[in-house]
């Protein structure tokens, strides 16, 4: 679980690179912390992604947008699947793979995470108008 220092240094970063309104945390006492934050992409689209933070920063967290989303074919994105980045949803969330487990060290902050979320989300949008795979876009990693 994170520390106070570690909750610390997230938060400043957030606050230096997000405005205030678009990240809260919750439930930072108990086993199931977790952070929301608002995505707008270039499209003007909104989002809301969930990191959970539980094992955070030893091991991967899980990301979600918070609602399950469709392919360009109507799919629901709700399972494993390396041509769009994603993992089996959970709580009727579309799963997003963002670090792969062998890239993954503690240093990488929740911003980071948000930010390939974010990178995750405009390579969606262009899925939906173009058809082409999320892999088209990302390369994938280790």
């Amino acid at each position: 679980m994170m520390n106070r220092e570690r909750y610390s240094l997230e938060l400043q970063v957030l606050q230096q690179k997000l405005m205030p309104n678009l990240y809260r945390f919750f439930d930072m006492n108990t086993g199931s912390p977790y952070v929301l934050l608002g995505a707008r992409t270039n499209r003007g689209n909104v989002y809301t992604l969930r990191i959970e933070l539980a094992n955070f920063p030893e091991s991967v967290p899980a990301a979600f947008v918070t609602r399950m989303l469709k392919d360009r074919n109507g799919n629901p994105l709700d399972s494993p699947s390396s041509s769009m980045h994603t993992l089996a949803s959970e709580m009727g969330y579309t799963r997003l793979c963002h670090y792969g487990w062998n890239s993954w060290t503690p240093m990488v902050s929740i911003y980071k995470i948000y930010v390939k979320c974010r990178l995750w989300l405009e390579m969606y949008e262009l899925h939906l108008q173009n058809g082409h795979h999320i892999d088209y876009y990302l390369n994938h990693q280790a």
